[in-house]
């Protein structure tokens, strides 16, 4: 999958303990390309009917091969975010999570993005021209178990249209995290049964094990000596959000193979939609994880401002947020528990700008308990900051609402606040 392809290399790495060794390696002639790419596909071809037992996904065409430098590879990936970014959605998301305090406001994104994309590069697949490519120069035993993974995307794409399927929910984050989290975490858990077959010469089923989450972090990769200064050294958000469709994914996969329904792919009916879903994948199918329905604003900004962004947290950036300025987690991930859908919007106003984020909970409690928590958060991110005024207030029996605002700003309108859902 693209553009995530660093990550791949990442998990493949933390779970052999080896380092990579070809980054560097001096560009091949044409024919030893050409060479390469015959290597791969036998190699594939070998790998092929683990990976489709694996999967649950028997191929229905032949898969297709590249090999490319790293030069090459950092064409693809700017180009390809030189596209995203050519939409200014990336830029007022950005806007939005500065105002949360998430963010530097001077940051620059797509620097930093392609700096981390670019950090232990292995393999990818790009589902545009349906090709999976390997880095040249990276030996045998690092790249099969980068190959399997990307060949569980091959075959994804060969029942479902991942292209497709992302953009579908490209303004949607939080639908988007949950899509990108199944669909990584699917290939994740493969390329890790292959590697415990490969070492135990056994097969041994995911779900079995307790959950691998834990061991994939920065602390665990500096313990098996691969630095990762960039993504070290990355804001919490973005670091987390790279992360989270193989953490959080791979915890999906084992919970979901473990369950009544057993190791069905998890595309079509078995996709999950939000991140509580990813989050809480032994509630699968419960009530309180069902798809909430939408919650909205009621219309659209009044004369004399303007809307910079509008979407929804979802429970994995709630809990983000809570993280990043409480010093219990637990409780952070507690207070997020229980979310039931909400919507966001931040505008400019006449006195500057205004963030109001709306929320709904499965209960009563949950949603007092979410509200004392934001409560306690946005007196934490706005301690030095005597210029905002942030208001936290219930509605109903099971919303919050929080509205932060400049300090001596006229009463807002209510097409601002009002919500409807």
């Amino acid at each position: 999958m693209k553009p995530n392809v660093s990550f791949v290399a990442l998990l493949a790495l933390l779970a052999t303990s080896l380092t990579a060794c070809g980054a560097d390696a001096e560009s091949r002639s044409a024919a030893d390309a050409e060479q390469h790419e015959g290597h791969l596909r036998e190699r594939a071809a070998e790998l092929l009917p683990a990976v489709e037992r694996l999967s649950g996904l028997p191929a229905r065409q032949p898969l297709k091969f590249g090999v490319r430098s790293r030069e090459n590879l950092e064409r693809f990936l700017r180009r390809e975010l030189d596209k995203q970014f050519a939409d200014e959605r990336i830029g007022n998301l950005v806007k939005v999570y500065a105002r949360l305090g998430l963010v530097p406001d001077t940051l620059d994104l797509e620097p930093l993005l392609t700096r981390l994309l670019l950090e232990q590069v292995v393999g990818f697949y790009d589902p545009a021209s349906d090709t999976l490519f390997v880095v040249e120069g990276v030996g045998d035993e690092l790249v099969e178990g980068v190959l399997v993974h990307e060949m569980v995307h091959a075959l994804q794409d060969q029942y479902v249209d991942l292209d497709s399927l992302i953009e579908a929910s490209r303004d949607r984050n939080d639908e988007g995290m949950s899509v990108q989290a199944a669909i990584e975490g699917h290939a994740t858990a493969v390329m890790y049964e292959w590697m415990l077959r490969e070492m135990t010469g056994r097969d041994i089923d995911l779900s079995s094990l307790p959950r691998l989450s834990e061991q994939l972090d920065t602390e665990a990769l500096g313990s098996v000596g691969l630095e990762m200064p960039e993504l070290e050294q990355a804001p919490a958000i973005v670091r987390e959000q790279l992360l989270f469709p193989y953490v959080a994914g791979l915890d999906f996969l084992q919970v979901r193979w473990g369950g009544p329904n057993g190791r069905v792919p998890p595309l079509g009916d078995a996709l999950p939609r939000t991140t509580e879903q990813i989050l809480h994948p032994g509630r699968w199918g419960a009530p309180e994880t069902a798809v909430p329905e939408s919650l909205g604003f009621t219309s659209e900004a009044p004369a004399g401002w303007t809307e910079i962004y509008q979407d929804g947290m979802g429970e994995a950036d709630t809990r983000l947020f809570l993280r990043e300025f409480l010093s219990d987690r637990d409780r952070a991930d507690a207070a997020a528990r229980g979310w039931d859908g909400d919507a966001y919007r931040l505008l400019e106003g006449p006195d500057g700008d205004v963030f109001v984020w709306v929320s709904r909970w499965d209960a009563a409690r949950e949603a007092e308990e979410f509200a004392t928590a934001v409560r306690r958060a946005l007196d934490a991110r706005y301690a030095s900051d005597a210029a905002r005024n942030v208001t936290v207030e219930r509605l109903g029996e099971r919303g919050v609402r929080v509205v932060d605002a400049p300090v001596g700003s006229d009463e807002l309108p209510t097409e601002v606040l009002g919500v409807t859902g």
